[in-house]
């Protein structure tokens, strides 16, 4: 249902959007990534085959997309936003860690999109002006150091 909710909420981001709620669904990414994701989880669970009969998302590549496909909206709308912006950016980091995932992120369009793409034009949080602060800051380095981890990986 959260996923749901965020295609929901997601296609109206343009005409206003609510923080209290991106929150929420960014703490339900950062807890279903300690579940459900990674090499201990049981590709045949039964949440992979009800999100497959729901969502039509097959498998922990599916959903790593979608992951990565709101990693992506959070940053373009959200990017003046800082609680939002920095735990976005610290799922990113965190599905950054790890060779497993690495490997399957890096062959996403979604991550070769942010590789090829990482200006202020498409992130705003990393526009240049005079009134950049630490946090700023804080939030390119983070950015950066995922972005350089994935890059990492296509270089071999």
């Amino acid at each position: 249902r959260v996923l749901q909710l965020m295609n929901l909420t997601d296609s109206r981001l343009a005409q206003a959007g609510n923080e209290k709620l991106e929150l929420a669904m960014l703490s339900f990414f950062e807890q279903f990534r300690k579940i459900y994701i990674g090499d201990q989880v049981q590709k045949s669970s039964k949440l992979y085959r009800r999100l497959s009969e729901v969502l039509g998302l097959n498998d922990e590549t599916m959903v790593l997309s979608v992951f990565i496909g709101k990693i992506i909206t959070n940053l373009k709308y959200w990017g003046r936003c800082e609680p939002i912006t920095s735990k976005t950016l610290q799922l990113l980091n965190d599905l950054s860690i790890g060779y497993p995932f690495v490997r399957k992120l890096v062959k996403l369009s979604a991550v070769q999109f942010m590789l090829n793409n990482h200006t202020s034009e498409h992130f705003s949080f990393l526009g240049i002006n005079n009134q950049s602060n630490l946090t700023d800051m804080r939030c390119r380095t983070t950015f950066y150091t995922a972005l350089g981890r994935l890059l990492m990986v296509d270089l071999g």
